[in-house]
């Protein structure tokens, strides 16, 4: 149900103006949503609690900045990446390969340019490099090769890659190696995760010769907060969450500070008399508005 959940919901909102919405309750909500979305959009952030598995440069340093944050808890942290597999395209005019948190992507165009070609292989479908290779195999012009022992790694933990070029060349897909220790600062609101002072010396050299991959920390972690979520009524709330509450009220103010100044013809746009031209503020234009408060919470850099 629209509004149930966010930063914010019905019943805290309906709450913050102390009364009931003037709206119906499905356009209250889905005035809700909005505002949640375009906050998070606004602050760069995900709020709401979710895990990730995130490939991040270590650029010399002993800790390493996380996109996403609070780090409410760290399952598996690993100072380097082994290649696990090998991905060769032939017989076209050209052959690249991509990845992405969810699958391997094979793209190829014919020699006479007619054709072009996008293999999709999903990490859910193909859990283990064994599969994964074996799949690739059974597809026109690729050849796969799984490399010595990493026949059951997972390929969900595999690193992205934007694109490479793989026509009648190898691309090596790779992986997590050996966790290590590793520990949350909470110096930035827990962007921070704390290597250790023996961040290179736990480094490992990777299993190409030419290659000391040691550039990447795989973390996987869970973060974010516990959204609040009211009854569908908006007439209880179900679960608190602990969204920061200066947070949900700049919120709340946003999606006020809408409803209150939209024209009485909700349908209307832009109005234009002579040289006189009248243009209702969107959702986004409130949000501005807000910019000074809601910037408090936005992605931080360190």
């Amino acid at each position: 149900m629209a509004g149930t959940t966010g930063i914010t919901n019905i019943y805290l909102y309906n709450k913050y103006i102390n009364s009931v919405n003037t709206l119906g309750h499905e356009e209250l909500g889905t005035n809700i949503d909005l505002v949640n979305n375009l906050i998070e959009k606004k602050c760069a952030r995900n709020f709401g609690s979710d895990t990730y598995k995130e490939w991040v440069e270590a650029s010399s340093m002993s800790y390493v900045v996380l996109n996403n944050y609070p780090i409410t808890k760290v399952k598996l942290v690993s100072l380097n990446s082994v290649d696990y597999l090998t991905v060769e395209g032939s017989n076209v005019s050209l052959a690249t390969v991509s990845s992405n948190n969810s699958s391997v992507v094979l793209s190829t165009i014919a020699t006479d340019g007619s054709t072009e070609t996008e293999d999709v292989l999903n990490f859910a479908s193909y859990s283990n490099v064994s599969s994964m290779v074996s799949a690739i195999n059974l597809l026109t012009n690729w050849d796969a090769e799984t490399l010595s022992g990493y026949d059951d790694k997972i390929t969900a933990l595999m690193r992205p890659i934007d694109t490479d070029w793989a026509l009648d060349q190898k691309v090596y897909l790779s992986g997590p190696h050996l966790g290590s220790k590793a520990s949350i600062s909470y110096d930035t609101e827990s962007s921070v995760l704390d290597l250790g002072s023996d961040f290179w010396d736990d480094c490992r050299w990777g299993n190409r010769s030419d290659s000391f991959v040691n550039k990447y920390v795989f973390v996987w972690y869970t973060a974010g907060y516990t959204l609040p979520i009211c009854s569908e009524s908006g007439g209880t709330l179900d679960t608190s969450g602990n969204v920061p509450k200066g947070l949900t009220l700049i919120a709340n103010a946003i999606i006020k500070d809408y409803i209150d100044s939209r024209d009485e013809d909700r349908n209307m746009r832009e109005e234009e008399q002579g040289d006189y031209k009248f243009k209702r503020d969107d959702m986004s234009s409130a949000i501005d508005r807000h910019w000074h408060d809601l910037n408090v919470y936005a992605r931080k850099s360190v």
